[in-house]
């Protein structure tokens, strides 16, 4: 990093990409020549009216590059990247800065003694010109059937080359549907990787000429596609979920307790499309319910069963969350829930699909909402968040999500045609 002019002669690289993400988790970019870098290595303005971050009067934000995401493109080796935080002009970082809330509450975590540490899973389906699954394999299939394998590959090949650690790649449950798990890192680094990796799919994706759509549930009669965040906490490097005794610490007991207690407020931005809402219904592995147990995967927190270090898998989310906000409220809220002590309901290895609706009563198990529109709801209400995110992100979302399920409620009225056409154009390429 000493002589990045350097660097990039050496490496044939001729132009620089600035990398940053929205409030609505979309990555942006600007590029500029890289015989001008040492012009431009202190930031970049940028217009953040124009990209949803703030009203037009106050539309000057700058991007600085985090010289620590240096990558080459590898469909366009002379293009190198940068990620960027956004800040004000006078150098302080924004208050709408997505990553810039999440280093937030990864300060706050090591001021505790704690260390955070993520691994994601991304679910995604390839799409046909016609917008029908691009092929019809099932679970886990080999040839001849997982057709898009080849694909996948190469999808995880660029992932290795930009410096993303690859743990499983597999066909999922779906025809056509994808899955990639990440090794586990710190949670920033994992934000910043689950970025580029979304890059990395639609990329390869194009150029195979099949459309890869994150949209959490494109098709009514085929599972949802998720983004499973498997969470760490570590302190002086010694995984503290875990007891020798008892497999589960009272600190995991703790920090479910805190997600659950605020998962209703939260869920706005873990599913922030009208669509989310069509995932997480019964029979697909998606959860429905406040719960949660060992290997247990209709709760919305499974402890996997199989490992000997004890971790917490959130199964809400999907992948139209923006990544930074999500590891921010999941860490600040289970946090809460170990500074409070707050005790969650019993965990349970049952099916809570297949209970009755007083055992779930009787349980302590309720229901997550059902609708983003009921989700808003939770957030206005939120102590927590507020907190997290900061009033200008919360304003920002609120006005646009009202809007959007507004406007889907008038596509709605006009049968499920219109439904699934507004739903299409709204998310099928842009989550």
């Amino acid at each position: 990093m000493s002589d990045l002019n350097v660097y990039f002669k050496e490496n044939n690289i001729d132009f620089i990409q600035f990398q940053f993400t929205t409030i609505f988790g979309e990555l942006k970019s600007v590029e500029f020549p890289a015989n001008i870098w040492d012009e431009m290595r202190e930031g970049s303005g940028v217009d953040g009216s124009s990209l949803g971050f703030l009203q037009t009067e106050q539309s000057d934000m700058r991007i600085i590059p985090d010289l620590s995401t240096l990558a080459i493109i590898p469909w366009e080796p002379r293009v190198a990247r940068f990620i960027c935080d956004i800040t004000k002009n006078d150098g302080n970082p924004h208050p709408t800065d997505p990553r810039s809330v999440l280093k937030k509450e990864i300060d706050k975590a090591k001021s505790l003694g704690y260390e955070y540490k993520t691994r994601p899973e991304l679910e995604w389906y390839c799409l046909d010109e016609d917008l029908e699954p691009a092929e019809d394999g099932e679970y886990m299939d080999t040839l001849p059937f997982d057709i898009l394998g080849t694909l996948r590959r190469d999808i995880a090949s660029d992932m290795l080359d930009m410096g993303i650690p690859v743990k499983t790649i597999h066909h999922e449950c779906g025809h056509a549907q994808q899955e990639i798990e990440f090794e586990v890192l710190d949670a920033l680094v994992q934000a910043d990787n689950t970025q580029t990796a979304k890059l990395i799919i639609k990329a390869n994706s194009l150029f195979d000429e099949v459309i890869a759509s994150f949209m959490p549930k494109p098709f009514e009669n085929l599972a949802g596609s998720g983004f499973h965040i498997h969470q760490y906490l570590t302190q002086n490097g010694k995984n503290i979920f875990s007891d020798e005794e008892t497999g589960i610490s009272e600190t995991l007991r703790y920090f479910v307790g805190g997600i659950i207690e605020n998962v209703d407020a939260m869920t706005a931005f873990f599913n922030p499309t009208t669509n989310s809402y069509k995932r997480l219904v019964p029979g697909h592995e998606a959860p429905v319910f406040k719960s949660w147990g060992v290997a247990n995967r209709t709760a919305l927190i499974r402890i996997p069963g199989y490992e000997k270090q004890a971790r917490i898998e959130f199964r809400a989310t999907d992948c139209a969350t923006n990544i930074y906000f999500a590891s921010a409220l999941l860490l600040a809220a289970g946090l809460d829930g170990v500074k409070k002590k707050i005790e969650p309901i019993q965990p349970t290895i049952k099916n809570i699909e297949k209970l009755t609706a007083q055992e779930r009563k009787d349980m302590g198990i309720t229901q997550l909402p059902s609708s983003l529109s009921e989700a808003l709801d939770h957030l206005e209400s939120s102590s927590l968040i507020p907190e997290v995110l900061g009033k200008d992100i919360i304003d920002i979302f609120l006005e646009i999500k009202r809007k959007e399920c507004k406007e889907f409620s008038e596509a709605k009225e006009k049968g499920k045609e219109s439904e699934w056409e507004w739903e299409y154009e709204k998310y099928l390429e842009r989550v």
